[in-house]
């Protein structure tokens, strides 16, 4: 519903104010006709201001923007009202307006658009907006100044009016990463490039290598070679992988104008991405101290699959490690690959997290995401200038040193781990991920 607010003067009403009050230096009767007749005009333009239909100005934004990327919002207005059967120069509109950017958005370059709406021929423009921070947000209510016919008074006006935008971490990636696969199929040309693994179809023989399983080894290729020799098959398709996305205390913590989740999120997207392409069932779980959401694996559209992870909230609470367990243990009857999004601080801080998923091995295939602190990273090969600094970077070490030890202990249970700093979340995580189809690990 259209509410009508003040109306404003211009500077044209502010000009003929101030040469209305010159008139007293000629004589007070004309003085007295001026204002009279700009009370007059100011009257009829405020008239004609409330008997014209206001504009109409219509936005379409992009429904998803990359988190740090820009978008164009299309924008249509029309001078509002039944058109004259012939419009005249007078019949036109000067308007400004602007609207209001939900959080997570900035328009880019003027805060006002300034345009003059011919009658009778909508007219169209355009401008940009950025996404600053992750999640579902809008484009919020628009804002004009109509000017009258007279050019003397602004009418202010307000219209309620909403457009849907999500700031998504990883669509960048996303694009880059499909772009590269798009490439390397057509420097392959027309042959099959065959997914290795442990699956039902023979592919082909050959050498050991440390970490193969010793049961894929062919002894009678063995005994003929003189060498260890395996067996390779092509990797069976529709396995099950499930995003787990730790939203607590640590993977809110930023660094730049990121956190830590924000990366973790887009590896998330572009891991989501290539194992629907693998043929994978896809899920997604996100928690803190309560399940936020969850997405049971299945064959989803990358659009529902985006939607529940950029809908997720960091929060600066401890995350409840057994409660997320737990639950994932209710929902997965089927072993899954379980890459989880976390990081580890030491053995006594992340033994929940470590215990969990040493236990879980027992069912599934857990691949830990550790993000690490980059600033931690720094601090702890600062160079020492004062006292203070030698016992900052000596504490900066120690911490670094206790969180090997308790990787190295969770790896020795099974847990595939990928320690990474943020900024490369997203080409190694996939590393690990063709590294468990390669190898046929799930």
């Amino acid at each position: 519903m259209s509410l009508a607010l003040p109306l404003l003067p211009s500077r044209r009403l502010a000009a003929a104010i101030a040469l209305a009050g010159a008139g007293f230096l000629v004589s007070l009767q004309f003085a007295l006709v001026l204002n009279l007749g700009l009370v007059l005009l100011v009257a009829a333009d405020a008239v004609a201001l409330y008997r014209r239909p206001l504009p109409r100005i219509r936005r379409s934004a992009p429904g998803r923007l990359a988190l740090g990327g820009e978008g164009e919002v299309q924008v249509e207005a029309d001078a509002g009202g039944t058109p004259p059967p012939s419009p005249q120069r007078g019949d036109s509109r000067t308007v400004v307006w602007t609207d209001d950017p939900g959080p997570g958005l900035h328009r880019v370059g003027p805060d006002r658009l300034e345009m003059v709406i011919p009658a009778g021929s909508p007219m169209e423009t355009s401008y940009r907006i950025e996404g600053r921070e992750r999640g579902h947000t809008f484009l919020g209510d628009v804002h004009l100044r109509v000017l009258g016919p007279l050019g003397l008074l602004w009418r202010r006006h307000r219209e309620p009016d909403r457009v849907s935008v999500s700031v998504q971490p990883g669509l960048k990636e996303l694009h880059r990463h499909r772009t590269l696969a798009l490439h390397h199929r057509r420097e392959l040309g027309s042959h099959r490039l065959r997914e290795l693994g442990e699956g039902r179809e023979f592919a082909r023989l050959r050498e050991y290598v440390r970490g193969d399983d010793p049961r894929r080894i062919d002894w009678k290729a063995t005994a003929r070679h003189g060498d260890i020799i395996v067996r390779e098959y092509e990797a069976e398709r529709s396995q099950s992988l499930v995003l787990a996305l730790d939203a607590g205390r640590l993977m809110g913590e930023r660094f730049g104008d990121r956190e830590r989740l924000d990366h973790a999120l887009a590896a998330a997207l572009v891991l989501a991405d290539a194992a629907s392409v693998h043929g994978d069932s896809v899920g997604v779980l996100l928690f803190a101290d309560t399940i936020q959401a969850f997405l049971p694996p299945g064959r989803h559209p990358l659009s529902r699959i985006a939607d529940v992870l950029a809908s997720v909230k960091s929060r600066r609470v401890e995350p409840d490690y057994p409660g997320a367990f737990r639950y994932l243990g209710r929902q997965l009857r089927r072993r899954s690959l379980v890459v989880f999004f976390s990081d580890v601080v030491d053995a006594r801080a992340s033994r929940a997290l470590l215990a969990h998923l040493s236990a879980s091995a027992r069912h599934h295939l857990p691949l830990l995401v550790a993000l690490r602190n980059v600033e931690l990273e720094a601090a702890a090969a600062a160079p020492v200038s004062r006292e203070e600094d030698v016992y900052h970077r000596a504490a900066a070490q120690e911490l670094l040193q206790e969180r090997e030890v308790a990787l190295a202990a969770v790896r020795r249970q099974g847990v595939l781990v990928a320690d990474v700093r943020p900024g490369v979340a997203v080409p190694e995580t996939m590393a690990r991920y063709v590294e468990v189809k390669r190898r046929g690990l799930l």
